[in-house]
């Protein structure tokens, strides 16, 4: 069965930014359950404001994500209701193409959320974010790509990268890629932005 990524994204708190180490054995303890494949905590890169937190987590079923929450979410709730200052946005994320381990791991995290204008087919989005997938691991980048849950046809694109700089030079001067990623704002709002995550444990 294909992984599941629970998603979570939020306006981070200083006690997010400043107390790392507190924070991170927070989330150790706290998602310590079975099911759990890897999780990531971090912060967007400054170029971009550094002002959302990322809290990511890789389930190896949905079963197992809903049983943590049964478990646990209670209190994960309020942990996640203490680091952040305003709206907490929230996606569960099946992978589609690729395991996203690889780019969750990488120095620097290009996270693409593509949501579907009105009711048009999500068809043509898949294919064309499954060709810049394609490209960018071409490239010699880890990328993945998931597909909400819920049905609302929302994508994920994860890519993995040394830096924000390395991955707009790829972007413009890689093959297809300036077309592909028109190509995919044709098709949907995308929101993208690069973090620095760490993983748990690590």
């Amino acid at each position: 069965m294909a992984p599941v990524l629970s998603y979570i994204t939020f306006p981070a708190s200083d006690n997010f930014k400043t107390e790392e180490a507190q924070v991170k054995s927070a989330i150790e303890e706290i998602t310590n359950t079975d099911g759990l494949i890897s999780s990531y905590h971090g912060l967007q890169v400054e170029q971009e404001g550094g002002k959302f937190g990322y809290l990511i987590s890789t389930w190896e079923s949905p079963e197992k994500l809903n049983a943590f929450r049964e478990k646990s979410g209670d209190k994960f709730n309020s942990l996640i209701a203490g680091l952040s200052t305003g709206e907490i946005q929230r996606y569960e994320f099946v992978a589609i193409k690729n395991i996203p381990e690889p780019a969750l791991q990488s120095k620097t995290v290009e996270l693409a959320i593509g949501k579907p204008r009105g009711a048009a087919s999500i068809e043509p989005l898949k294919q064309v974010t499954f060709e810049m997938c394609d490209a960018t691991e071409a490239g010699g980048h880890p990328s993945a790509v998931g597909e909400s849950t819920d049905g609302s046809g929302i994508l994920l694109f994860a890519g993995g990268w040394e830096s924000v700089e390395e991955h707009w030079a790829f972007t413009k001067s890689a093959e297809n890629i300036q077309s592909l990623l028109g190509g995919i704002t044709t098709h949907c709002d995308l929101n993208l932005t690069h973090a620095k995550l760490k993983q748990r444990g690590a």
